[in-house]
């Protein structure tokens, strides 16, 4: 039994060997042409990547270019932006003050439309009075007077506890006496 195990060992190595030798058989031996074929195809390869790396400088530099104006671009139309939004304010403001000014003149041709209209009615004669007896007429003008004598007792008062305001408030204060009327 030992003897068969020792033949068993032997014959593996004897395996072994042949198969090693065999393996060197199998690889090539390296020859001179092979190894210029393989280095003008590595040149080529080297010449390649060069080429490419080239045409990426290249077109990261154009690109680079682009970007530069475009920004110069945009800030252009960023700047022609704000000053149309600042003309847009402005005119938003004219619009707006336009607006009012057509709401106070419409209001003032109704007014004067108004008055005309009373005018024309006295013209023609058709104008009825508010009021139409003496006494009626007598207490709206006491009724006036009451009210004309009551805001200069205001401002009589209101001359006491602001002088500064007296010579302002003393124009309105004599055309209110010259108004007074005895009842």
């Amino acid at each position: 039994m030992i003897h068969d195990m020792e033949l068993a060992v032997a014959r593996r190595e004897t395996i072994m060997t042949h198969a090693e030798g065999q393996s060197k058989m199998d690889k090539k031996a390296v020859t001179r042409t092979d190894f210029r074929h393989r280095q003008m195809e590595l040149r080529k390869k080297i010449r390649d990547v060069h080429k490419a790396n080239e045409e990426c400088t290249k077109t990261i530099s154009e690109l680079e270019e682009t970007q530069k104006l475009m920004s110069s671009s945009l800030l252009e139309k960023q700047e022609k932006l704000s000053m149309m939004q600042a003309d847009s304010d402005m005119l938003e403001a004219d619009l707006r003050r336009l607006v009012a000014l057509k709401r106070q003149n419409l209001s003032e041709i109704v007014a004067l439309q108004t008055r005309l209209k009373h005018l024309q009615a006295v013209i023609d004669g058709r104008y009825v009075f508010l009021f139409r007896s003496k006494k009626s007429l007598l207490m709206e003008h006491r009724r006036l007077n009451d009210r004309l004598g009551l805001l200069s007792t205001i401002l009589t008062h209101v001359q006491d506890e602001c002088p500064q305001f007296q010579e302002a408030l003393s124009k309105v204060t004599q055309k209110i006496a010259s108004k007074l009327q005895p009842t």
